[in-house]
């Protein structure tokens, strides 16, 4: 049976090479992908050796890493999900004052006055709003000193007006006097 085999050395090597031949110029491509994809590359740097342009692809996906947590952050921070969120006795007194919900014909208007930490509050209304079914128009916001006043118009389907109104009212009474006097 041994006999019967035949061995080709050439037509080995030739598939050897052709696979060889695809790796590179795949790797080629690739490599020139990533190159593009890095921005400030200038003329100078295109004579850079291979490992440079890796070094330098690498450090860019560092870079934006970084970028990326500190926006993440920055968004946590802004949301009031960070650590500078945490009520304490400091800025208790400086939460939410009153409210005032009612209803004009098809919409409810909610007047929301707080102090300085407001965020949470709003949020929290806007987010028990949208619970009850009601689609948010408008919401606008001036600051005064160390208050913030909220207009907040939302469309209101059938009769669900004054049991919404109650609800907003019934919440941040809740918030007010459980959580957070003073």
């Amino acid at each position: 049976m041994a006999d019967n085999f035949i061995y080709c050395p050439s037509s080995t090597r030739t598939d050897e090479k052709i696979i060889e031949r695809n790796r590179r110029e795949e790797m080629k491509a690739l490599l020139s992908e990533l190159h593009s994809l890095v921005p400030n590359q200038s003329s100078t740097e295109g004579e850079m050796t291979l490992s440079d342009q890796l070094e330098n692809a690498t450090n860019y996906i560092k870079q934006l890493k970084e970028n990326v947590e500190k926006l993440k952050e920055k968004r946590e921070k802004l949301m009031g999900l960070g650590e500078k969120s945490t009520i304490t006795s400091e800025n208790k007194a400086r939460l939410i004052l009153q409210v005032e919900a009612h209803r004009v014909g098809s919409s409810l208007e909610i007047l929301l006055t707080t102090g300085s930490v407001y965020h949470l509050v709003l949020r929290q209304i806007i987010q028990l709003l949208q619970e009850n079914g009601t689609e948010i128009v408008d919401i606008n916001q001036s600051t005064v000193a160390d208050r913030a006043f909220h207009k907040i118009i939302a469309q209101v389907k059938g009769a669900e007006g004054e049991r919404i109104c109650e609800t907003v009212k019934k919440f941040v009474s809740q918030y007010k006097d459980d959580q957070y006097t003073v």
